[in-house]
This record gives structure tokens, C-alpha cells and sequence, in this order.
């Protein structure tokens, strides 16, 4: 209760409690007909003011303390008209009411009156559960509070606290995820549940939340799995957990997520503990669409052995992957091959002294797989080529092809090696090899047994993995690999840019002067893709970088389309023939000027200027607004952005072209949320935010940037065009503090 209010009995009660706390324990008893029904005409009669006086008083009185038997009778017979749920429960309130009811009960046996005890004790617990069940109904999340060391057990109906106060489960749940609270709290229960109802109490919070519609229950239950995964001791929580929420097993953004607190785990050298429950939790997810060991394993693809401060944490990974890999894996095993190689070089140029004996060991436990040779030599080139190409000593075309055809050799005898080494390279090459890796397995796809394994890893949990499959199906979809040609469109020369670059590796033609063939629609695929890479490899980072301010996440955004758009420029350059011009000359620069200090996040104008032929034909500005997604503890993301009302209405009241930028990290797709400004602040409106936009309602509204920024801000479909407007976005108090100039010439 609050402190302000004034723990003393209303004058109006004030003598009716006298009278009963006076009374031996008997004459309590002997006269409680009387002295209730002169409470039941004050229970009546009782203004708000004077029950809340009484609550508090209530209160006072059942604390640890001295109190006559007769007063216990009064405060345990009343209680289910004083305590009311409208303020918050206090914690440990039925072990209280119980030793209160204790003390009261055994007065009375002591004074020879055990007929009056019975009574009192049969009263009383009717008494108890009505209280508790008031609180659960009110208070389903402080169940465990509410009863905190008070055994129980259940009876597939009701919980039974020491086989006499009982709360019937069907009363207090509610419909849909608003029983998801109160199913935990159950679950939190178990460990003290007497053994012969434990049982029926799992299978009870097992039924129930199978009624609970998933998708609007599975974000909470997510942040409470998560929750213990991060705990240190909170490993058998989490099989108890599942055990109750078996659909969790099968859930992709549960897995894919835990995949990704493991990656950041051994990254940063997190707590060895919560690498530990990281591996079990992928354990258990091990049922279509889901694959918690490619999980685990794809933790480790993307990291950086040279660069790890401990290499502990990825030894204990693989260790776990080894024991639990399934057999008929070649893929997995090639994989684990691979990582395996590259933990070893990494141990030998750090001086670790049992690097070659855990080779060794590795090695051994595959060595009945059959082409156990041909794996362990693809593992090999792999971890000794890939990493040349971050370096100077990239490989040339020559032995790229020499390298692709060898792997086509080696690897393309036998199905098993062919299903090996297609997941593999898809799955595991690193960004800058992606298009040898591609060339590889295009070299390897022979029988339509091979085609489908390229269509399944369309569900691969790897994004990297998916992408890439994206790409050769689409190539595969045209007749590659199928004994069919293409329709032809011209006599001699490729349809779109992708089969024009495909064309150039598949000749060696490094010169390529004489490209005529360059179309709008591949300038426009091209554009997209390279926004696209800026916008990915900002989503990849941000878990790494959210922490910083957005202003600096911001520039670094913005400076990567710079250099990329730059590079596209001189792409184009050496494609085209010589005399001939792209069909677009697209020129981006970057300022950055002081701006007054505004709550939150950076600001950005993109100033579209549209030429030709030395004229300016129209001249527009966007308005973007940026936030970013937080964290609220490790690999926990806030459930919405900040971002304030009065900063969308300001904006909103100078011009309509107005969008929002949200840097996040890669949840489904690596990409950033574009929504317009006008549709955030409805958004806020439906929520009742004052400072913030659900990060829901984003992800269901948003558009990547990659495809806003070519198709609506390049396509003129957004801008205003004021000549006001314009220069408020770039000079004065109202300023952006980015002010981009694209020219389109």
C-alpha cells in the first residue's frame, strides 16, 4: 500500500474491531454471527475512502507482529471484503495469510474448542482462495510471488496450497496471449509441485498453450526463451520450456536467432556458460523447417578465427557439432572439415601446442564417410584460396578457372560429393569468392537430382545460402544445365547484364571494349544492386554497431553508396564500347553540416537535381528522418524505435515528401526500413505513442531502401519541389544535417 495512507481502522469500524480483538479466542468464536453481520451493514454503508483505510489497516495487522487470537479471527474472516486487488500484490501473501491462519487455528485448539477450529479452518481456507483467486485474475504475472514458499500441487482442476487453499486455473486464465503470463508463472511452479501432480500440471500448460494462437504468442514466449539462453544457470529451464511450448521447435526466427546470439557470443569471448546453452537450445531445434546444427555450424562460418581474442569458444562449438552430427551428412561434414582447417591454422600461427594432434582428431571421426579424401582436399583449398581474396594476392582468372574445373573433377563423380560440395560452397564461401563459388556449383549441377538440392536450399537457414540459391535458380530456371538453350535475342550477344558478366568469365575476355548490348532495365537491376550490398552489409554490422550514435551510422551509410554508385559509374564505363554513352550518368555527393541538436537521430535531405543537355529540367528534396533499433540487454532488441511525435509533426507540417530510415539488423532480410513519415505518425496514433513506432508495424509497412531510393527517389514518383522547401532542407535553423546531391543526367 502507499505510505501516504493512514494505517488505522475508520472511525465507523473502529469499535467493532475493538470489541472483537478484546475477545478471548471462544467468546470470538461464540459470537462471530453477531459481529458479522454488524460487518456485513458496514461493508454496505463503507464509502471508497473508508475500505481504503481498512485495507491498509489490514494489511498492518497481518505483517509479523503480536496480535490476540480474537483480532486474527476478525483480520482472516473479513479478509475476503478487505484485501482488494487494485494495488499491486504483496510478495510472499499467501505464506503470510496461512501462518496467520496457523496462529489463529491453534489458539483455539489450545483452548479446548477444536469443533470452533474446524470451522474457523474450513472458513478461512474458502476465505483464502477467494483472495488469492481475486489477485490471479487481476495479477496472472505475480502468481509466483503471490505464493512463494507455500507447496502445492494440482489436480488436473485447481492448484492446491497445503491441500486446502486452491485457485481453479480455469478462472484466473485468460483467452489468448493474455494466458501466456500466467502459463510461465505455472511453469515456474513445477520444480515445487508435489510429484503426483506435476505431471498432470505440465500436461495442463502444455494443453493450453497449444490453444494459444502462435504467431501472436511466439514474440513473448521468444523473449522469455532468450532470457534464460542468456542466464548462465538457466539451462534446464530452457528444456523445461520447450517441453511446454513444443512448437517452438519448429520455429525459423527462434532458431535463426540463436544462431545469431552464438555468432555474437563467440565473438565478443561472451560468458562460456551462455555459449554452452546456446549449443543445447540448437539442439532441440531438429524438425522441418528448422535445423539447429547448421545453426550452430553457421555461427562460426562467418567469424574470424585470426582475429578472435579466444579460441576456446569456437573449439567448445565444434566439439558440440561433432557430437551431435547425424550421419548421410556430407555437407555438414565438409563443412565441419573446413571450420576444423581453419581453427588449425589459426592455432599454429598462435603457438597453440595440441593443434595437430585436434586435426588429427577431427579428422579421424570422419574418416568413414565415404570420399572422405575429396572432402578433406576441398576443405583445404578452400581455407588456404578463400582468404587471398580479401588481399592483394587475389588468384588470377587463369587459376580461378583451372581451380573450378579441378573441383568439378574431384567433387563431380559421385552424388554424395555433388550434394557435399554445392551446399558447401553456397553456404560457406565468403562474399568476395561468392562468384567463383557460384561458377563452381554451376559446374557441378548435372542430373535434376542436383537442381532440386539448389531449389531446397531456397530454405536454407543460411540468408547467405538462400541468396546465392536465388540467384542459380533463376540462372537454372533459363535452361543452364538442362541440355536447353535460351531463346535467343540477339545472334551474338547476351540478353542482360548478368548473362553479359557470365559471358566474360565463361571467355577469359578481359578487355571488353566492344559491349554494345547494355539496356535500361540492367542499369536499373544493377542500381538496385548495389544499393542493395551498402544496405546489407549495414545490417549485418548493426548488432556490432548499434551502440554508436546514428549520425556516425548515418555518414557510413551514405559514404557507401557514394563509393558504390562510383564504382557502378565506372563499371559502366569499361562495359560500354568506346564512343558510346550509358543510358543514365548518375552523380552522388555527400555534405555534412553543423545542424542544431535534435532529440534522438540524424537527418538527411536528398536533393535530386534532373539535367539535360546542360538544363535543369526539375529540382526536388526528401526529407529523411533516421532512427535505429536498440538493444535492451545481449542480442534482446527493443520493440520499437525512438522516435518523437513532435519531430514527425514538425516535418510534416513544411512538406509531404517525408520518409523515415530505420537502420536495423538482419531479422529476415539484410536490409534497411524505408516508410513514409506520414504513415509512421498514424502509426504512433494507433499505438497511443508519444516518443516511439512499433518495430512490427515497421517491418510489415516498409520498403528496403535499396528499392525506395532507385525506384521512388530516382524515379520521381517523391519530392517536392517548392523552391523554399528546397533550401530549408539545406540551409538554416531547419537544416538536414546530410544534405544529398544526386544529379541525373
Amino acid at each position: 500500500m502507499s505510505p501516504s495512507v493512514e494505517a488505522s481502522w475508520p472511525d465507523s469500524l473502529q469499535a467493532l474491531h475493538a470489541r472483537v480483538a478484546a475477545a478471548s479466542p471462544q467468546e470470538a468464536v461464540a459470537s462471530s454471527a453477531d459481529w458479522r453481520d454488524d460487518f456485513a451493514r458496514w461493508v454496505r454503508g463503507a464509502s471508497l475512502e473508508e475500505r481504503t483505510r481498512a485495507q491498509a489497516a489490514a494489511w498492518e495487522r497481518l505483517s509479523p507482529g503480536e496480535r490476540t487470537p480474537g483480532e486474527l479471527l476478525f483480520l482472516l474472516s473479513t479478509c475476503s471484503e478487505l484485501l482488494w486487488p487494485y494495488a499491486e500484490p504483496p510478495p510472499g501473501l499467501l505464506k503470510q495469510l496461512l501462518a496467520r491462519q496457523h496462529d489463529a487455528v491453534s489458539a483455539l485448539r489450545e483452548a479446548g474448542d477444536s469443533e470452533g477450529a474446524d470451522r474457523i479452518q474450513r472458513e478461512t481456507d474458502a476465505a483464502l482462495s477467494t483472495v488469492l483467486t481475486r489477485y490471479l485474475k487481476r495479477h496472472p504475472d505475480a502468481l509466483s510471488a503471490l505464493v512463494r514458499g507455500v507447496p502445492c500441487t494440482f489436480d488436473g482442476r485447481a492448484l492446491r496450497f497445503q491441500d486446502a487453499v486452491e485457485v481453479d486455473l480455469k478462472q484466473v486464465l485468460g483467452a489468448g496471449p493474455k494466458s501466456v503470463g500466467l502459463l510461465e508463472q505455472l511453469r515456474a511452479l513445477l520444480p515445487d509441485t508435489r510429484e503426483e501432480g506435476r505431471d498432470r500440471l505440465s500436461e495442463f500448460i502444455r494443453t493450453r498453450a497449444a490453444r494459444v494462437p502462435w504467431r501472436e504468442a511466439s514474440e513473448v514466449l521468444g523473449e522469455r526463451l532468450f532470457a534464460l539462453a542468456t542466464s548462465p544457470d538457466g539451462r534446464s529451464g530452457m528444456r523445461g520450456f520447450l517441453a511446454c511450448y513444443p512448437n517452438g521447435r519448429k520455429e525459423p526466427d527462434w532458431c535463426s536467432r540463436a544462431g545469431l546470439l552464438l555468432a555474437r557470443t563467440v565473438e565478443v569471448g561472451g560468458p562460456p556458460a551462455v555459449v554452452e546453452n546456446l549449443c543445447d537450445l540448437l539442439t532441440l531445434f531438429d524438425a522441418p523447417p528448422v535445423d539447429g546444427l547448421r545453426g550452430a555450424l553457421g555461427a562460426l562460418v562467418q567469424s574470424d578465427f585470426e582475429a578472435a581474442a579466444d579460441l576456446g569458444h569456437a573449439r567448445f562449438v565444434l566439439d558440440h557439432c561433432h557430437g551431435t552430427m547425424r550421419k548421410n551428412e556430407p555437407a555438414l561434414a565438409l563443412a565441419l572439415l573446413w571450420l576444423e582447417e581453419r581453427l588449425f591454422r589459426a592455432s599454429v600461427r598462435r603457438g597453440v601446442p595440441e593443434a595437430f594432434e585436434r586435426r588429427t582428431r577431427a579428422r579421424a571421426k570422419l574418416a568413414a564417410l565415404p570420399g572422405f579424401t575429396h572432402l578433406v582436399w576441398l576443405a583445404e583449398e578452400c581455407a588456404e584460396m578463400w582468404p587471398r581474396f580479401r588481399t592483394a594476392a587475389r588468384p588470377g582468372l587463369d587459376g580461378l578457372v583451372a581451380w573450378r574445373a579441378e573441383v568439378a573433377q574431384r567433387m563431380g563423380k559421385k552424388p554424395v560429393l555433388r550434394k557435399a560440395a554445392i551446399e558447401f560452397l553456397l553456404w560457406c564461401a565468403p562474399d568476395e569468392a561468392s562468384s567463383e563459388a557460384e561458377l563452381a556449383t554451376l559446374a557441378l549441377v548435372r542430373t535434376a537430382t542436383d537442381r532440386r538440392l539448389v531449389r531446397r536450399m531456397l530454405e536454407h537457414p543460411s540468408p547467405r545460402a538462400r541468396f546465392r540459391a536465388r540467384a542459380l535458380q533463376s540462372w537454372l530456371q533459363a535452361g543452364a544445365g538442362q541440355g536447353k538453350s535460351p531463346a535467343p535475342v540477339e545472334a551474338t550477344e547476351p540478353a542482360t547484364l548478368t548473362a553479359s558478366l557470365r559471358h566474360l568469365h565463361a571467355t577469359r575476355a578481359v578487355p571488353v571494349g566492344g559491349r554494345t548490348w547494355l539496356r535500361d532495365r540492367d542499369l536499373e537491376d544493377l542500381l538496385v544492386g548495389a544499393v542493395g550490398r551498402v544496405e546489407a552489409e549495414a545490417a549485418q554490422r548493426h548488432p556490432e554497431r548499434f551502440r554508436e550514435e546514428c549520425s556516425e551510422l548515418v555518414a557510413d551509410l551514405l559514404e557507401g553508396l557514394r563509393s558504390e554508385l562510383e564504382r557502378v559509374r565506372v563499371d559502366l564505363e569499361s562495359l560500354l564500347g568506346p564512343g558510346r554513352s550509358p543510358p543514365l550518368s548518375l552523380a552522388m555527393a555527400v555534405r555534412r553540416q553543423p545542424s542544431p541538436p535534435r532529440e534522438g537521430a540524424a537527418e538527411v535531405a536528398i536533393v535530386v537535381s534532373v539535367e539535360r543537355e546542360g538544363f535543369v529540367r526539375t529540382r526536388r528534396v526528401v526529407r529523411v528522418p533516421v532512427a535505429k533499433l536498440e538493444q535492451r540487454g545481449e542480442g534482446q532488441w527493443l520493440p520499437g524505435f525512438r522516435l518523437g511525435r513532435e519531430r514527425l509533426d514538425a516535418l510534416l507540417a513544411h512538406t509531404e515528401a517525408a520518409f523515415c530510415l530505420f537502420l536495423v539488423p538482419a531479422f529476415v532480410r539484410s536490409e534497411c526500413w524505408v516508410v513514409p513519415a506520414r504513415l509512421a505518425r498514424a502509426l504512433m496514433d494507433t499505438q497511443g505513442a508519444l516518443s516511439g513506432v512499433p518495430r512490427e508495424a515497421v517491418q510489415g509497412a516498409s520498403r528496403s531502401l535499396a528499392q525506395w531510393l532507385v525506384y521512388d527517389v530516382l524515379g520521381l514518383w517523391v519530392g517536392d519541389e517548392r523552391p523554399d522547401v528546397v533550401t530549408a532542407a539545406c540551409e538554416g535553423d531547419s537544416a538536414a544535417e546530410f544534405v544529398v546531391d544526386l544529379t541525373v543526367r
